[in-house]
């Protein structure tokens, strides 16, 4: 597969295989559901036929942004950038795209509101107003893609006010020929290991790479119990290197400590995690 990009690059290489906003519940691959086309978002750019054995997937960058404001004060800002695709298996992956915008657009009305009342209230206060505007905001970006697969990383920014705005991750793997998530078991299924010796050894090998930056905590099974979260919502993808799983700020370290990843190599993958 060919894939070109007016935004972010994909490598071709032959390998093995506190945000406020909840993220999207996308579609799992389910292969006895039948796949219903629907249509991209407004104003994306056309689909351009591409013959099926050429697998050229290309795609450009959208932006979409807006604000409310009162005479010269704009208090709420909101922005959504992400991929349009065209060529063999656009539809798929713009349906996939478009159902993570839908789910986004469908909370800024409450985030707009919620800025309206502080604004409101923060002209009431004695003190002077606090600093606007706050800002919701979704980056959807293409991280890698193999023959038939493609990995999409978004990215959820979330500035109401506080301290210092929230962000939060999640990765999704795409099936290129139906347009579903893929599950993190089917893609260890090649590798003979299970999600609780991944889970096992990712845990291990956060707290020798990360273990200063962790919450203190007493409880033995903590850790472990949020990695087997990330394996289950959307905080795993494959790279060219292997598969890495990610904590985002305040899951198990502070928010200082950032983005917090575990990466495991194909070879760990291939060896059953005994290397």
């Amino acid at each position: 597969m060919i894939l070109a990009s007016a935004g972010c690059g994909a490598k071709e290489e032959k390998q093995k295989e506190d945000v406020t906003k909840a993220p999207v519940e996308s579609v799992t691959k389910a292969p006895e559901e039948e796949l219903k086309p629907t249509e991209a978002a407004e104003g994306t750019a056309p689909v351009q036929d591409a013959e099926e054995d050429s697998y050229v997937l290309s795609f450009t960058d959208k932006d979409e942004t807006e604000e409310a404001k009162e005479g010269d004060v704009v208090y709420f800002k909101s922005a959504i950038h992400y991929p349009v695709f065209a060529g063999t298996y656009a539809e798929n992956m713009n349906r996939f795209v478009t159902s993570l915008v839908e789910a986004f657009r469908e909370e800024l009305p409450d985030a707009l509101e919620n800025a309206k009342f502080d604004y409101e209230e923060s002209k009431e206060n004695e003190y002077g107003m606090q600093i606007f505007p706050e800002a919701e905001e979704l980056t959807i970006s293409c991280v890698w893609s193999k023959e038939q697969m493609m990995v999409l990383k978004a990215e959820y920014y979330s500035n109401t006010g506080g301290a210092h705005p929230n962000m939060a991750y999640k990765a999704y793997v795409v099936d290129l020929t139906d347009g579903y998530k893929e599950t993190f078991e089917s893609m260890l299924r090649p590798y003979g290991v299970t999600t609780e010796e991944v889970v096992a050894f990712a845990t291990e090998r956060i707290r020798a790479e990360h273990g200063e930056a962790l919450f203190p905590t007493d409880d033995e099974d903590y850790l472990e119990d949020w990695v087997y979260l990330f394996t289950q919502t959307e905080q795993w993808y494959f790279n060219e290197n292997g598969l890495v799983l990610f904590a985002n700020p305040y899951d198990i370290a502070p928010y200082a400590a950032g983005v917090l990843e575990c990466e495991i190599s194909y070879e760990e993958l291939e060896q059953g995690l005994k290397k």
